[in-house]
């Protein structure tokens, strides 16, 4: 197995004084990137022994507890899905990760939360992450919407262009008119938090359509972003003759409460792991094979390094 998370394990005698959402990616990790099964009892013998629960029922309450939230995993995600509980008594992986690159990516970009030193070994350099996330949600948006537009802005590290070019750009794809852009930006404003454009055409070209204002958060630092990108900027640059709506997508898979709150903070459509995901409910090769390579060789280089524990006897 992969070690006990660095973050949100606390002791537990009466209530379960942990982060879940670290739970599930523990032991989601330890199958599917290191091949193996893990079984209930050694989750409750490494707890145990780390004092982290000392009652060995209560320990086991919470193994069921991941059991139930994997099983309902399986449930929504289907065919995308790497990972199965066996028996009650253990989860296992379906097959080898490599045959899940959205899924096994999704859950690589999330252990920095789960393990904060082992992340720090790659540098503070996100670009090529942050291009992968984005073009996944693309992918991801076009499939689950496939009567959409979905535009990338064009503006990454790698190839950075000028805001003015990028608002020129989406006006245009939208039919709509520019603004003030040179009294409510910065030079320095890039793209304004805004990775993709989302629109629902009509056959008559004409404005006042579903637009979503998209922002890819791929870091530990997502919470931050979470007002981007800021519309009562982006209604004074691109004169919407109606007002669009923001998204928002991130690799993490949060707990239901939690989904709630974070989606009232966007006040928009919120894609975390689970709805980003979806299009594997029934096709589990739906990323291109370009894009699945690529991701692919991203998480090798990764997982070589996560860290482990000893066999459990």
């Amino acid at each position: 197995m992969l070690g006990l998370p660095a973050r949100g394990l606390h002791r537990s005698v009466k209530n379960h004084n942990v982060d879940f959402a670290a739970i599930y990616d523990w032991i989601e990790a330890s199958v599917l990137f290191l091949g193996e099964d893990v079984a209930g009892a050694d989750i409750v013998d490494l707890l145990r022994e780390n004092e982290i629960y000392r009652d060995q029922d209560f320990a086991w309450d919470l193994v069921n507890i991941v059991f139930a939230a994997i099983r309902s995993r399986a449930r929504k995600l289907g065919e995308g899905y790497p990972i199965r509980v066996s028996g009650g008594t253990r989860v296992v992986g379906v097959e080898d990760w490599r045959e899940f690159p959205a899924y096994a990516f999704c859950l690589a970009l999330s252990l920095p939360s789960v393990y904060p030193t082992w992340a720090r070994d790659f540098g503070q350099d996100y670009t090529a992450q942050g291009e992968l996330f984005e073009a996944l949600t693309a992918e991801s948006v076009s499939r689950s919407f496939q009567d959409w537009t979905v535009h990338p802005t064009g503006w990454t590290k790698s190839n950075p262009s000028q805001l003015g070019k990028i608002v020129e750009d989406l006006a245009a794809q939208l039919g709509e008119a520019t603004g003030e852009l040179k009294r409510w930006t910065a030079a320095s404003a890039k793209e304004a938090g805004l990775d993709l454009l989302c629109f629902r055409p009509f056959p008559d070209g004409r404005v006042g359509i579903p637009v979503y204002l998209l922002q890819c958060a791929s870091g530990a630092d997502w919470k931050t972003k979470l007002k981007t990108p800021d519309l009562r900027i982006w209604t004074k640059i691109i004169t919407f003759a109606a007002d669009p709506k923001k998204a928002f997508s991130m690799p993490y898979a949060i707990e239901e409460e939690e989904f709630i709150q974070r989606t009232n903070v966007v006040d928009g459509l919120l894609l975390d792991r689970h709805r980003l995901l979806a299009p594997g409910l029934g096709e589990k090769a739906w990323v291109s094979g370009e894009l699945a390579a690529k991701l692919v060789d991203w998480v090798s280089e990764r997982i070589l390094t996560l860290p482990k524990v000893a066999a459990l006897s």
